[in-house]
């Protein structure tokens, strides 16, 4: 039970102190509110700012990555060509050194020479007069030399098959060569890649790191935030308990004051509140509880037009005689709005002169 509940209800006196008290309190929590919520902004700007910049690294390193993890694929494809032109190489040189292994002497010189023997034979054969033994000797001196002949141009073969030999072998070193400074340039921009990832990985964790921090206070300043408003929604709970029973007051008063000086003051405080609000200025505690209550009032005056409408429309469609059973209720609603009118309109005024 509230202090303002166990005070006797005729002492206004301590009523309108303990409400002037309470409006105090809650300008003060209102007001300490609204630097709480300030702090709270505060924080979580700079915690999404924090998370945006993470963001973005994390995205630049991804690039990064894959940008590096492309190159390198390439470099592992250049670096099997390359060893595939090695492994080539090792075939051919083998094959080179297999061929001149067997090789006899010079083609080129030996086959002259012996082409020469093989005609001066013949020309003695023709010319000379030859016993039958010096006729087959030259005939089988010619034969053996014929055989020889035959080699030599399996030489000649094996002898072109080296030249050609060579000559793939120069193109594939002149490839490899090729192969492996592009092996050399793809490194280097790999290498500049993973440099980057490295420049950007601490920045990425500072970001990190204050984007917690500054969630974490976000956090701390929600909760503070929270527990303002329910002290505040309790403090003006209790502003309302105290209110209602100072309009109770009021209404049980004898010589309440001038009901249209009322109204008048009434509607001079609501229009500072509109302006104030068409203005984006902002507003105190009463004018605040006077806008809430001015809410509340224009909601009760739509429901009774829309009672009053219902009831118009009821009337309507019953018979005549039924028309007197409704009009002492409708006296009844119309009168207790203005009762009410009147006690809001004097408590009004005995907030303002407090």
């Amino acid at each position: 039970m509230t202090e303002a509940a166990e005070a006797p209800l005729e002492d206004l006196d301590y009523l309108r102190a303990k409400l002037r008290e309470l409006k105090s309190q809650a300008r003060e929590e209102l007001e300490q509110l609204r630097r709480d919520r300030d702090k709270m902004r505060e924080y979580k700007a700079i915690r999404d700012e924090h998370n945006k910049e993470v963001r973005a690294l994390i995205e630049s390193v991804k690039a990064e990555r894959e940008a590096r993890d492309k190159i390198n694929k390439e470099i592992a494809e250049a670096k099997a060509r390359r060893s595939a032109i090695h492994a080539q190489l090792k075939s051919i040189y083998d094959e080179i050194r297999d061929l001149r292994s067997s090789l006899v002497g010079s083609p080129s010189t030996d086959q002259r020479r012996m082409m020469r023997r093989v005609e001066e034979l013949e020309w003695k054969q023709q010319t000379a007069l030859l016993t039958p033994e010096e006729e087959r000797a030259i005939v089988e001196e010619i034969a053996r030399i014929e055989a020889k002949l035959v080699k030599i141009g399996q030489e000649k073969e094996k002898q072109d098959r080296i030249s050609e030999l060579r000559r793939l072998a120069r193109r594939l070193k002149e490839e490899a060569s090729e192969v492996h400074k592009r092996v050399l340039e793809l490194s280097e921009q790999s290498q500049i890649h993973h440099q980057e990832v490295v420049r950007i990985r601490p920045q990425l964790e500072q970001y990190k790191k204050s984007a917690d921090t500054a969630h974490q206070n976000f956090v701390e300043w929600l909760k503070r935030v929270k527990e303002g408003e329910a002290r505040l929604k309790e403090i003006r709970s209790r502003i309302e308990e105290i209110e209602g029973k100072i309009r109770k007051h009021m209404a049980d008063r004898p010589g309440r004051p001038d009901r249209r000086a009322q109204r008048e003051q009434e509607r001079e405080r609501i229009e500072e509140v509109v302006e104030k609000l068409q203005s984006g200025k902002r507003l105190t505690f009463d004018e605040f509880i006077l806008a809430q209550r001015m809410i509340s009032s224009e909601a009760r005056k739509a429901r009774k037009r829309e009672a009053e409408e219902s009831k118009a429309a009821a009337r309507a469609e019953k018979p005549e005689d039924s028309t007197s059973t409704t009009e002492e209720p409708e006296e009844t609603l119309e009168e207790a709005p203005e009762e009410a009118t009147e006690t809001s309109e004097s408590t009004s005024e005995e907030e303002s002169s407090d």
